[in-house]
């Protein structure tokens, strides 16, 4: 039930984010030009000078009659005007448009666990929360709790789970070009046996043996709630531990225990 209202809990907020997001493919005037970002460019009433170019990584274009020329770091503005002073020298009246025909050069990754996986551009500030809903948001199986931002060579966690459930905003970090937003998938714990509801169990950060049967749906008439196994490990090292649930639910006093990924929960018949 906790993994249900931490899902419900993301759809619900990106959803309202998306409402008042302002469109991505808005460019302001104070967008700087950078490498691979192509640009059309239109001199009035020079059909043949029409060219559409990409920013090589040194920062320059390369347009007939002018040569190259320098555009990263530049406003669309400047660059018109720039070009417009030199195509003057050869073109009477010579009027310069430039527009903006793709933004490459402000990439934020999303490699994995969110519903549209890929690369989105930073055409105006975002935040991890806001492009979060511009990738449909993290897929149900994703570990929210363990998600984090690689920049360069620098590693920022982000609580999802706590930004998204909570509305813990300190989370909340304003993205930039070239950030790699990873967000790994869960393990699972597996519950089985008699539940009403055997297979695997999201695992998250706190989640016990009691915790995971009530996510499995809880037991069946027939389970033996005295007798409950958890395994943990692989292969030969294998570690069983014998947990007694009745007594958890009934004594106050007494101590979940405590899962871990990928351990196997097993509930068996009572004895007749």
């Amino acid at each position: 039930m906790r993994a249900w209202r931490t899902l419900t809990a993301v759809i619900v907020l990106l959803a309202v984010v998306a409402i008042w997001l302002p469109r991505a493919a808005a460019i302001g005037p104070d967008y700087r030009i950078g490498t691979d970002d192509v640009l059309a460019i239109s001199v009035a009433d020079q059909k043949d000078l029409d060219q559409v170019v990409f920013v090589r990584p040194d920062g320059k274009i390369s347009l007939q009659l002018v040569g190259e020329v320098e555009a990263g770091g530049l406003t669309v503005a400047e660059l018109a005007s720039r070009l417009t002073t030199q195509y003057a020298r050869t073109v009477r009246g010579a009027h310069v448009t430039v527009s903006i025909r793709e933004i490459r050069s402000r990439p934020v990754f999303f490699p994995g666990n969110v519903v549209r996986t890929g690369t989105i551009q930073l055409t105006q500030d975002l935040t991890l929360l806001q492009a979060l809903s511009l990738v449909g948001g993290p897929l149900p199986t994703a570990d929210l709790e363990s998600a984090f931002v690689l920049r360069g060579q620098t590693r920022i966690p982000v609580n999802l789970q706590s930004m998204l459930q909570k509305g813990d905003m300190a989370q909340n970090l304003k993205l930039e070009p070239g950030d790699t937003v990873v967000v790994p998938n869960s393990d699972p714990v597996y519950v089985q046996g008699e539940v009403k509801a055997p297979g695997p169990v999201k695992y998250t950060r706190g989640l016990t043996v009691v915790m995971a049967i009530a996510a499995a749906g809880g037991f069946t008439p027939l389970a033996s709630a005295r007798r409950v196994t958890v395994v943990r490990g692989e292969g030969t090292k294998k570690e069983v531990l014998r947990v007694n649930v009745n007594d958890i639910m009934s004594d106050p006093e007494s101590t979940d225990v405590a899962v871990k990924p990928n351990d196997v929960i097993t509930v068996p018949q009572r004895l007749f």
